[in-house]
């Protein structure tokens, strides 16, 4: 079988908030898969929500058979690269609510936004893997797009694909990249390493036992010559 390596190369600033320490907002170099299927064009979710509650999961049913796309982690032997931007007397919501002048709450009230954004800046390289099941790696080539846009700022990356030969194995193995808690049912016997994101914990990494995939990775300048990933693999299929 054949799996995509996906690299994907920041060519601005990324920002989102994984933690928050003070009044300084801090983006760890990892992006969830429930970003990565809307910003390479796999769901739509809607224009205008009211609801403010999450549908990732309705918004992937016709797809998440078909492909399934895990977190971006960091490169191996690379290092993120970091930019720091203050703001001061500046809103920072994403969205900014227009008031008709006599109903707007705030026209007394002096009340300035500042603080700083830690945000993954130009040259940040990380890593995906894009499984396919229902379609081909060569269909999935041509439907995904060259660059994305992603973050609260919509901060530009550049996305290579890179086809890699896989071989489907049984028995003990090491996860070799970062997935969600929630896209196997397969669950790690030791050595587990988890991360606190949200909406979904990442996996990092872990000892498994069962049917595994495993990437040929020996002709890669950086990485480790095979990355093993569980066989079932669905975006949040514990939840489906």
């Amino acid at each position: 079988m054949e799996i995509l390596e996906a690299t994907i190369e920041v060519c601005g600033e990324v920002t989102f908030t994984s933690r928050e320490v003070g009044r300084l907002t801090d983006t760890e170099p990892y992006v969830l898969n429930t970003a990565l299927y809307y910003a390479l064009g796999l769901a739509a979710g809607r224009y205008v929500d009211t609801t403010f509650e999450p549908t990732y999961i309705t918004d992937t049913a016709d797809v998440a058979d078909d492909i399934y796309v895990s977190p971006a982690a960091p490169v191996a032997g690379t290092t993120p690269n970091y930019v720091t931007t203050t703001y001061n007397a500046t809103r920072n919501e994403y969205v900014t609510v227009n008031y008709a002048a006599e109903d707007d709450p705030y026209e007394k009230q002096n009340l300035p936004s500042f603080g700083r954004r830690r945000s993954l800046g130009q040259g940040t390289t990380l890593r995906s893997y894009v499984v396919p099941r229902g379609l081909t790696a060569s269909e999935i080539v041509e439907r995904l797009p060259s660059y994305v846009r992603l973050g609260k700022k919509r901060g530009k990356a550049r996305v290579g694909l890179t086809v890699r030969n896989a071989e489907v194995h049984s028995g003990p193995y090491r996860l070799g990249h970062p997935i969600g808690v929630d896209d196997t049912p397969e669950v790690p016997v030791a050595n587990v390493a988890t991360k606190s994101m949200k909406p979904t914990p990442l996996v990092l990494a872990g000892d498994y036992e069962g049917e595994y995939v495993s990437v040929d990775r020996e002709d890669a300048d950086r990485g480790p010559d095979s990355v093993e990933l569980p066989r079932e693999l669905v975006f949040l299929g514990r939840r489906r």
